[in-house]
């Protein structure tokens, strides 16, 4: 049993506060406040954490049928209630409540009364009581109409084919080039009595654009070439340009990334090596194919199963499989990293929560603990092979040729104490028989823990070898099928050890239908499992993918919750527009996604201003209806990556192995190719809200801490940067101060500066060029624009 893994800081940030790059949750008074937050995540968290224990241990004197003392812990009014002495928390201090000295058989009444319980459960109650105890109430009966969520919710529909609207009389007299995609949100707009923002003056559109496509400032060259363009196709034309960058994968793939809870390393794995050696091969795959414009069925297909299919001597894709064995190694815990992978694949790939099936029924969607083992039959008929295959031509040089002798010689130490170990026990063995023959059944020789562990010392050496050097051959990280895949049985509450009836391997019967054929007998059924997530009539993966691409370029998605479509999901906000463009993404498109791009940003809603009148800000508060652009603060990838890029130090190679972003020397690489070290993240990418690489990470959350301004202000990175902008030619040839701050405002924030500014930062050069040298006074003066919102923020 695993620690209880609450939401993480991400997942609360609207009720946090972060203090040295750790999570401080406000929960004021636990026990003063009877009814804590039920968030989509604290209800997955009790699910499958807090629900099992307490049934295993508690519901049997404590629950539907006995109430021993008066106490039932089978619902969240019995849990709020308490015993007959009064409430189990207590008043403030859950530590010391009676249920916290109970579980640790500490009170006048431990429990359970015959056994402790394990100390991993202990653990996991006593953080659940910390919380407040949140118990999610009884499921309401469903009406009539809706009693099948499989025939009701909207998300288990068809993908149905809406008509276009026609343009309402309320856009009569504008002028823009509406599309289909905006009459979809014209539509919906015109009801209400709103209205579009205007559209975005050029200069904002083409730092818009860079940003959302590329990830990259535009030069203050390709911002005036941009505005002086009289074409009515200049607009277009920059977006076809940046769809062809190869910085367009390096952005886009950052988002999968995302999605894929990519890492380096394991975690915590004890005494192996934590490093992956071969991860960034999958973090190369997944940006060539977001440059390549791999159809999104075929990404999916070579993701979960490219060990099964015709890679057409392109051996590089098999490193798409590190999509499944990238994740972290819960201490080798086999069930976990299935239950992981499970995850990765139902949420990340058609937004459902499979995963809350893994100890029960799903508690809100229709899907059965049948369905989930069914799938964990799937990835446990697939294993990953000690051998890993070479995706690249072996390096011949003499350099790589050293490293392959000295691994050899390496792996023979290895071997040699192995056998010479051996040997030893044997002519022990022969001793205490007398010089008799040996049976090695009669006499099993087996390594003790001392043996072991050198042994593991010295694999663990050559895996950080293989790790750290340049001339390692690259390999994928792949999946391959057991000879004989398991039958799977239900873990009954999720306990591997109390198995309970036998399930096949298939998909899930929401999408299948009753009809469904199990997967074959002689394969896993990953090759099956991925025909069906991309098979046209399954009405998920089109919409969710759809909505994700929709998400990142708005800020926002048509459905709030892009890794939760079940039935406690809100419902879109544009259904007929989801529809509409998951149809044209699958039938029309061949699953593009960069046609898909083509459709949103060409739109005029994309294309409208970030600014909107007051009166529109209060009947549409939180842009529901897309009345304007969302104002968005860049991540902290584009964020560093800006700033190398304004300096004219961004080093722009594709693809490589990992850095670390943050040892001096400074690397100069994007910040996709940072090393991710998922044990010890960087307290930097924690401040900057980055997406937890523990598990599949569904949106980038907003929080806005002292921690974020001081990096800016004080971290030698910053001030680098800061100091290679103000050594630019443009900036240091200017025949004046007021032409040197002209080109330092163009080179930062793709304007020239106001009146107000120019004399400010005038005076600020005229002063501080008296007491230091030019190039501090310069560098002072870029830092201030480096920190600026606008700097930080795309409109």
């Amino acid at each position: 049993m695993n620690d209880f893994a609450w939401p993480t800081r991400c997942e609360v940030a609207r009720n946090s506060i972060v203090m040295g790059g750790w999570l401080l949750a406000i929960v004021p008074a636990l026990a003063a406040d009877p009814k804590p937050v039920l968030t989509p995540e604290v209800i997955e968290a009790f699910e499958k954490e807090v629900r099992p224990i307490l049934a295993e241990h508690c519901f049997q004197c404590h629950g539907q049928k006995k109430q021993m003392a008066g106490l039932r812990l089978d619902t969240s009014e019995g849990v709020r209630k308490g015993s007959d002495e009064g409430p189990i928390f207590g008043s403030g201090d859950p530590e010391n409540s009676r249920f916290v000295a109970a579980i640790r058989r500490t009170g006048d009444y431990p429990m359970p009364p015959n056994k402790p319980l394990p100390e991993s459960a202990v653990r996991v109650l006593v953080e659940w009581a910390r919380r407040g105890a949140p118990f999610p109430p009884a499921v309401a009966p469903r009406s009539a109409d809706s009693r099948n969520p499989a025939t009701s919710h909207w998300a288990f529909q068809p993908v149905s084919d809406p008509p276009v609207p026609a343009l309402p009389d309320s856009v009569a007299t504008d002028s823009r080039p509406f599309t289909e995609v905006d009459r979809f949100i014209l539509a919906k707009q015109a009801p209400l009595g709103l209205t579009m923002a205007p559209p975005a003056d050029r200069r904002v559109l083409i730092r818009r654009l860079y940003f959302d496509l590329i990830g990259l400032p535009p030069s203050a060259e390709d911002v005036e070439a941009f505005i002086r363009d009289p074409s009515p196709q200049a607009y277009s034309k920059l977006v076809e340009a940046l769809l062809a960058s190869p910085h367009y994968g390096e952005r886009w793939g950052r988002h999968w990334l995302d999605v894929a809870r990519y890492a380096d390393t394991k975690g915590y794995v004890f005494q192996e090596d934590r490093n992956y050696p071969y991860a960034w091969a999958y973090r190369d795959y997944v940006i060539r194919s977001f440059n390549d414009d791999k159809p999104y069925n075929r990404f999916v297909m070579e993701q979960l199963a490219a060990d099964q299919l015709d890679l057409a001597n392109d051996p590089q894709s098999l490193a798409a499989m590190g999509f499944l064995t990238v994740g972290r190694r819960f201490l080798n815990n086999i069930h976990d990293i299935i239950d992981d992978r499970i995850d990765v694949v139902t949420r990340g790939l058609m937004g459902l929560t499979v995963s809350c099936a893994r100890c029960h029924d799903h508690k809100y969607d229709p899907i059965p603990i049948a369905d989930y083992y069914s799938l964990y039959g799937v990835f446990a008929s697939s294993i990953e092979p000690k051998e890993l295959p070479v995706i690249q031509k072996p390096d011949t040089s003499p350099a790589a040729q050293a490293y392959q002798a000295e691994l050899a010689g390496k792996q023979q130490a290895l071997a040699e104490a192995r056998t010479a170990r051996i040997r030893e026990m044997e002519n022990l063995l022969r001793g205490l028989t007398g010089g008799a023959a040996l049976l090695r059944g009669e006499f099993p020789l087996g390594f003790n823990r001392a043996d072991r562990d050198r042994f593991n010392r010295m694999q663990t050496e050559i895996d950080r070898f293989i790790a750290s050097s340049p001339y390692a051959p690259v390999r994928a990280m792949i999946l391959a099928d057991l000879p004989k895949p398991i039958q799977p049985q239900v873990f009954l509450r999720g306990n591997p050890e109390s198995r309970g009836p036998r399930t096949p391997r298939q998909f899930l019967k929401l999408l299948a239908g009753e009809k469904r054929v199990p997967f074959p007998e002689n394969r896993s059924g990953r090759r099956e499992l991925a025909e069906a997530i991309v098979d046209p009539n399954n009405p998920l993966t089109s919409r969710v993918i759809v909505n994700r691409v929709w998400a990142w370029h708005f800020g926002q998605g048509l459905v709030s919750t892009p890794s939760d479509f079940g039935t406690r999901a809100d419902p879109p906000s544009h259904p007929e527009l989801l529809d509409w463009l998951a149809r044209r993404f699958v039938t029309d498109d061949g699953w593009s996604l960069k046609q898909l791009h083509r459709r949103i940003l060409l739109s005029a809603t994309y294309q409208q201003s970030s600014l909107a009148s007051l009166e529109t800000i209060q009947r549409d508060p939180d842009n529901r209806w897309y009345t304007r652009q969302n104002r968005r603060r860049l991540e902290f990838e584009p964020l560093r990556d800006a700033m190398l890029a304004v300096a004219n130090r961004l080093d722009r190679s594709i693809g490589g192995r990992p850095v670390n972003l943050f040892q001096p020397p400074y690397p100069t690489r994007r910040s996709v190719y940072g090393f991710i070290d998922r044990q010890n993240l960087p307290g930097v990418f924690r401040v900057f809200d980055f997406a937890s690489p523990d598990t599949h990470s569904p949106q980038r959350y907003l929080t806005t801490v002292p921690q974020q301004a001081l990096f800016l202000l004080n971290h030698p990175f910053v001030r680098e940067q800061a100091l290679a902008v103000a050594q630019l030619p443009s900036v240091t040839s200017s025949d004046t101060l007021a032409e040197g701050i002209e080109q330092l405002y163009r080179q930062l924030v793709s304007r020239p500066p106001t009146t107000e500014e120019r004399e400010l930062a005038l005076a600020f050069l005229q002063e501080w060029t008296a007491s230091a040298k030019p190039v501090e006074a310069w560098a002072m003066l870029a830092q201030v624009l480096l920190l600026s919102n606008e700097f930080a923020f795309v409109d």
